[in-house]
C-alpha cells in the first residue's frame, strides 16, 4: 500500500478501549471448550497456506498466540516467527509482550502495559517498540463520553530525544454488541473508517479480555507511530471501509453453535476480487 494511504491511516486506526462492566470478580468466567479459537490459518487466494496462528489457554485466559509466517522461497515452516504473551490481573489483560522467535535466543520486540480504572474501563495504553539501539513509545489515553462513544488521544516518543508528540484524536462510536462502527475526528464531520457485522459469534468472542481492547497489533506489520484497530470483539466482521484501502467484504462458513469455520475475504476493486481465505479450528 502506498505511503500516503498508511500515513492517512495513522489518524484513524488507532487505540482504545471499552466497556463498562464493573465486575470485580477474579474468577474467569467458564466458557466450553469448543467456544475457543485454538488454530488459524490464512491462505492465498489459490488456497496455499500463508500464516498459521495458534493460541494456548487458561481457562479461557489467553496465555499466548503463536505467528508463524511461511516463506514464499524456502518452502513452509521457514519464515518470520512471532509469540505475543499476555498477562492478565484478575480478569484483565495488562500486558502484552511479542516476541521474535525465528531466531536463538528468541528477542523481544515490543511490550504493551494497560491500565484500567475502578469500573474496568481502560484508560491509558503505553506501547514500547524496541530496536538495535533505541526505543518508540506509543501512548494513548482513552475518555468515555457514553455507553456508545468514547475518545482517545495518541502521543508518540522517540527515545533518542525524549520529545512527546501528540499525533491525533478520534472518536469511536459502537453498536449494543460493543462491536466498533465508526472511526472519526472529535466533531463527528469526518468519518475515517466504518464497519459492519452480523449476528454470528466471532471466534476471538470467549477470549476473556479481549473486549475492553480497541487495538491489535499483528506481526510482523508493526508500525512505530499507529495502530491497527481491534474488531474481534462480540460479532464477525462483514464489511470495512478504512480510508487509504480498498473496501472489504467477508463471506463465511460457520458451524452448528454459530461461529465461522471459514472465512473468505473479497477486496471490492474492478469487482470483487478474492483476497485470502481464513479457516478456523475450535478446541
Amino acid at each position: 500500500m502506498k505511503k500516503s494511504a498508511l500515513v492517512l491511516v495513522v489518524f484513524m486506526t488507532l487505540l482504545f478501549s471499552c466497556s463498562s462492566d464493573s465486575s470485580g470478580s477474579d474468577s474467569p468466567v467458564v466458557v466450553a471448550p469448543s467456544a475457543l479459537v485454538k488454530k488459524i490459518t490464512t491462505s492465498d487466494s489459490a488456497g496455499k497456506v500463508l500464516v498459521t496462528t495458534t493460541f494456548s489457554y487458561d481457562g479461557n485466559k489467553i496465555v499466548s498466540e503463536s505467528w508463524k509466517q511461511n516463506s514464499f522461497s524456502m518452502g513452509t515452516d521457514v519464515g518470520y516467527s512471532y509469540r505475543m504473551d499476555y498477562t492478565y490481573t484478575g480478569n484483565l489483560i495488562t500486558n502484552i509482550k511479542v516476541n521474535n522467535i525465528f531466531g536463538v535466543p528468541e528477542k523481544l520486540v515490543m511490550s504493551t502495559n494497560f491500565v484500567y480504572d475502578s469500573n474496568e474501563n481502560l484508560i491509558s495504553s503505553i506501547r514500547e517498540q524496541y530496536f538495535d539501539s533505541f526505543k518508540m513509545i506509543f501512548k494513548v489515553l482513552y475518555t468515555k463520553i457514553d455507553n456508545n462513544t468514547q475518545e482517545f488521544k495518541m502521543f508518540t516518543t522517540d527515545s533518542r530525544d525524549n520529545i512527546e508528540n501528540s499525533s491525533a484524536s478520534v472518536k469511536i462510536v459502537f453498536d449494543a454488541n460493543r462491536n466498533i462502527i465508526k472511526m472519526g475526528s472529535i466533531d463527528g464531520t469526518n468519518t475515517y473508517s466504518s464497519f459492519e457485522y452480523d449476528l454470528k459469534s466471532n471466534p476471538k468472542k470467549n477470549i476473556l479480555g479481549f473486549n475492553k481492547m480497541i487495538y491489535f497489533d499483528l506481526p510482523p506489520n508493526f508500525s512505530v507511530i499507529y495502530s491497527k484497530p481491534h474488531l474481534d470483539r462480540s460479532n464477525t466482521v462483514l464489511k470495512t471501509n478504512i480510508s487509504g484501502y480498498y473496501p472489504t467484504t467477508n463471506q463465511y462458513t460457520y458451524n452448528t453453535n454459530g461461529y465461522p469455520i471459514e472465512r473468505k475475504e473479497y477486496y471490492e476493486y474492478n469487482g470483487d476480487k478474492l483476497n485470502a481465505i481464513f479457516q478456523y479450528f475450535y478446541e
